[in-house]
């Protein structure tokens, strides 16, 4: 008789991660993809030859130590990623929560559970950005926590290594469809925002400001055509698409009228979000890594092969 394989829903967020070269402005090399990955692989395996104490980052704020553990560089701008953390100054009296026998405390404040937090990773065909995966854990870390870590190591790779160009890894939320969904039940839209970069702007006011205190990013306002008490369905639709499939709109914002009253809706607040069932380890219930990735990757199959 066989024992069932003891499964966990998980929640997944997705994200799109960009990995900006900065150079010299006397510099004309064109922003290789390709160099980008090398540059990425480098970094993953530059910080694991590195011993666990120099490798963790203290985050102090949130009394936790992070650090990165594994990865599997799959080829082709394609990674999968375990990170672990761990809360220190977290002791408390335990308890046997069968017999309710105390036990008292038997951590010391630097003792702290490791927790497994995994990203999957893969370069968005046809684009100069990366697909992420992230596995919602509320006992591990974020995806802020995992930018702001790699961008910490990338300036170490950089004070260490002979590579001239010094990099930096952002990221954006990749909406789900009930942003779209949202909008049907719209009585009137008065507004529509749409964000973009300022270098994708190729206009005459634009270069005429050429100014450093301009943010990189420039909000554009459309006005709703005379005469009619909502923007055409297929624009706003075309703008999402357009997101989705090209790193030129950031954010698209839309402020209107429903049943309910007035409403706004961007599609930074409507995150891309699904659950798997995973396989979980059985005696400290953590997601099984290899499981988790298998069915990430078939996840983001099922997903390229709907559009």
């Amino acid at each position: 008789m066989s024992s069932q394989e003891p499964k966990k829903n998980i929640p997944i967020y997705f994200y799109y991660l960009t990995i900006s070269k900065q150079k010299d402005s006397n510099d004309s090399s064109t922003y290789d993809i390709q160099q980008i990955v090398d540059s990425f692989s480098k970094l993953l395996s530059y910080i694991t030859t590195k011993d666990l104490t120099d490798r963790k980052k203290d985050i102090t704020t949130s009394e936790k130590v992070v650090w990165l553990d594994s990865y599997m560089d799959l080829k082709n701008g394609n990674y999968n990623i375990i990170f672990k953390s761990a809360k220190y100054n977290h002791v408390r009296n335990e308890i046997d929560t069968e017999t309710m026998t105390e036990l008292g405390t038997r951590k010391r404040q630097q003792d702290g559970d490791e927790e497994k937090t995994h990203l999957c990773v893969r370069l968005a065909k046809g684009q100069h950005r990366f697909l992420a995966v992230h596995e919602s854990n509320h006992y591990g870390i974020s995806i802020n926590c995992i930018i702001d870590y790699l961008n910490t190591q990338f300036v170490n790779y950089n004070e260490d290594s002979e590579d001239k160009y010094h990099y930096t890894l952002s990221h954006e939320i990749m909406p789900g469809d009930d942003f779209l969904s949202s909008l049907k039940n719209a009585r009137t839209t008065s507004a529509l925002k749409l964000t973009v970069s300022k270098e994708d702007i190729k206009d005459d006011f634009m270069q005429f400001a050429n100014r450093d205190d301009v943010d990189d990013e420039v909000e554009i306002w459309l006005k709703r055509p005379k005469g009619a008490k909502k923007f055409p369905d297929n624009l706003i639709k075309a703008y999402y698409d357009d997101l989705q499939s090209n790193n030129r709109i950031k954010k698209i914002s839309v402020k209107g009228t429903n049943a309910a009253g007035q409403f706004e809706v961007d599609t930074d607040l409507m995150k891309m979000k699904h659950y798997l069932s995973v396989q979980s380890e059985v005696i400290t219930n953590e997601v099984n890594s290899a499981d988790f990735f298998d069915k990430a990757q078939a996840f983001i199959e099922e997903m390229r092969n709907k559009k």
